[in-house]
Formats: structure tokens, C-alpha cells, sequence
């Protein structure tokens, strides 16, 4: 019986055969700014902010982007986020190698936040850049203490 590490090994080699048979869907190519703005812009609620986030699984960490709009949502009473992009460059494997940091998903989303937040005159926030944390307060909790 396969441990855990084998078992995803084993799984990887099987995607990885699939897709030179052609039987897997091609990955998506790197989310870009022009279609994430225009994404945006199709939006019918105020965005008031663009944020990355970090986020993981048993792959390993990734970033979310997000479009804050103002209108309640599930986390929060006055704002919702809207997904822009996902980036993400490998598991955890590269932190054994010492191949990270720097993350260059976080580069990668702060490069792209920033570019689609200049765009819409609004701003953007990635509450730790340059070190993966899942617990950190999001852009709109400032926005409670600022009201304050």
C-alpha cells in the first residue's frame, strides 16, 4: 500500500502521461491584465479595491485576486470579492529544494493587482507579500477600523 507522498507521486506521473495522450484539458494559460480589467469592468457593483490573498492545500501555496466590491457578501456586511485570477507556481516541494521564497506567484499577483487596481483609480492590497499566512486580515477589515 503507497503512502501519502507515493500515492502523489503516483498521481502526478498519471496526469502528466494523460496529457501527452492528449486526454487531460490543456492548463489555463497566466491570467493578464487586459482581461482581468476587463473582467472588472464588467462588474455591476462599486469595486472599491483589488486584493491578493494567499491560500494553500496539500499541494502547496498559491494567490487569489480578487475584485472587493461593495455589496454584502458571505464574509463581510458591506463588501464581496469577485475572482480575478489564481497564480500559482508549484508545491511545496520548492520550499524543501530552497527554491522560495522570493514566492513568485506573490510577485506575479502584486505585479498584475497593482497594474488592474492603477487602472480603476482604486487600491490594492496583499496583506503579506513576501510570506504565505491565510489568517491575516483582509482589505476590508481596515476599512472597519478607518470608520472608527
Amino acid at each position: 500500500m503507497p503512502g501519502l507522498y507515493d500515492a502523489q507521486d503516483m498521481l502526478q506521473e498519471r496526469f502528466v502521461w494523460l496529457a501527452e495522450q492528449g486526454l487531460v484539458d490543456p492548463e489555463e494559460p497566466p491570467a493578464q491584465v487586459p482581461q482581468m480589467v476587463e473582467a472588472v469592468n464588467a462588474i455591476t457593483d462599486p469595486v472599491v479595491a483589488v486584493e491578493a490573498l494567499w491560500d494553500g492545500d496539500t499541494q502547496g501555496w498559491f494567490v487569489r485576486l480578487f475584485a472587493i466590491v461593495q455589496r454584502p457578501g458571505r464574509e463581510h456586511h458591506r463588501f464581496d470579492e469577485q475572482p480575478l485570477a489564481l497564480f500559482s507556481r508549484g508545491g511545496d516541494l520548492r520550499l524543501l529544494n530552497g527554491a522560495v521564497p522570493p514566492w513568485p506567484e506573490a510577485a506575479e499577483a502584486v505585479e498584475k493587482g497593482q497594474a488592474v487596481a492603477r487602472s480603476l483609480g482604486v487600491p490594492f492590497y496583499f496583506a503579506s507579500p513576501d510570506t504565505p499566512d491565510d489568517e491575516l486580515p483582509r482589505w476590508w477589515d481596515s476599512q472597519a477600523a478607518e470608520r472608527r
